[in-house]
């Protein structure tokens, strides 16, 4: 075979691998996630299941549905009372926006008058931007202030009217969940009767090369953002913050993406605190980050030992295309499907590249 025909093999084959993983995560992960997820945790719990029937030699099917339903109230019982305190602080900041903006120009004219502090202190050759610059804020600022308000309003609503269907998938992926763990050994019997002789050693591959590195890198990252989240909200808790519980939600998640980190949120408020003259606010925010940063950094060889990383340039790309592709949700699954990727090539399950 020559190597143009060699080339256009390898990249016919990578066209179609791309066409097929934008097909499935564009158009159907969102109906088929309730049955992925309920089979990745019937696949989590069937060691349990099988070492429980065997000690207690009791039916398959009474083990599975004893261990299903643990699982769920430990799981739900925790999202439960999370998402509950979550929804409070939504509504409590969303009753309170309207003041918020009401209340803006007033912190608007002290942030100027602290600027004019500034400017009369700078030198001569900067006040001629700094004029340039102070006028437009002041021309654009109440209005950009108006519109990030109702932008917050419109995101908050179409967050309370996302409920009816959020409740139809936990519901939805509860009982998936039970029908699957009382028929996993038939379901993974079916899905390999499928499958051609020729794949179905390369699909074990596949799944022992999952289970060993992937299932072990995501629990690591989940133990790094239950880290970061626990260390924020015992900092915002401290600081006294009227919304501690949502702030830190939303901080963690910005340090889960890749590249990113918590200093994203923690230096730009600490700038905001020191430029309206909450000195104290600011430091403590600084702090935090200093903290979180230290237990992050001791943590993460510990969790992350020998689990393979990938690149900051792929994974920046990678956070990109899957915004462009799939909104913020993309941002997070791209980058793990490019790491499963690397990982089944390392494997030899594919060849993509050399």
């Amino acid at each position: 075979m020559s190597q143009l025909s060699v080339f256009l093999q390898r990249t016919i084959t990578v066209l179609l691998w791309l066409g097929g993983a934008v097909i499935f995560f564009r158009w159907l992960l969102a109906p088929l996630l309730p049955f992925l997820l309920a089979l990745a945790l019937a696949a989590m719990a069937e060691p349990v299941v099988q070492r429980l029937s065997r000690r207690l030699r009791i039916r398959r099917s009474f083990a599975a549905g004893l261990v299903t339903t643990l699982l769920l109230l430990v799981v739900g019982g925790a999202l439960a009372l999370a998402l509950a305190r979550l929804t409070m602080e939504l509504r409590q900041w969303t009753a309170r926006l309207p003041q918020l903006i009401d209340s803006f120009p007033a912190a608007w004219n002290g942030f100027l008058d602290q600027i004019e502090g500034w400017y009369a202190a700078s030198p001569a050759f900067l006040r001629s931007a700094l004029d340039l610059l102070a006028g437009q804020l002041m021309e654009e600022g109440p209005s950009m202030a108006g519109a990030a308000g109702s932008w917050l309003m419109g995101e908050a609503s179409a967050l309370l009217a996302a409920l009816p269907d959020a409740g139809l998938f936990l519901v939805t992926t509860v009982l998936a969940v039970y029908f699957t763990s009382l028929s996993y050994p038939s379901i993974l019997a079916f899905l390999k009767r499928q499958l051609p002789p020729s794949w179905q050693s390369r699909c074990r591959r596949a799944a022992q090369c999952f289970r060993s590195t992937i299932l072990k890198w995501l629990r690591a990252e989940l133990l790094l953002i239950l880290s970061t989240f626990a260390i924020l909200l015992a900092g915002f808790l401290w600081m006294g913050l009227d919304y501690a519980l949502l702030a830190a939600v939303f901080t963690a998640l910005v340090d889960a993406l890749p590249v990113l980190g918590t200093g994203t949120v923690l230096f730009p408020w600490a700038l905001g605190c020191f430029l309206t003259g909450n000195t104290e606010r600011g430091l403590a925010l600084l702090a935090l980050y200093a903290v979180g940063l230290i237990v992050h950094t001791l943590l993460e060889p510990r969790l992350l030992a020998g689990q393979a990383d990938l690149p900051p340039i792929t994974a920046l790309l990678a956070m990109y295309l899957g915004f462009r592709f799939m909104g913020v949700g993309g941002m997070i699954l791209l980058p793990i499907v490019l790491l499963l990727l690397k990982q089944f090539q390392d494997a030899g399950v594919i060849h993509l590249w050399k």
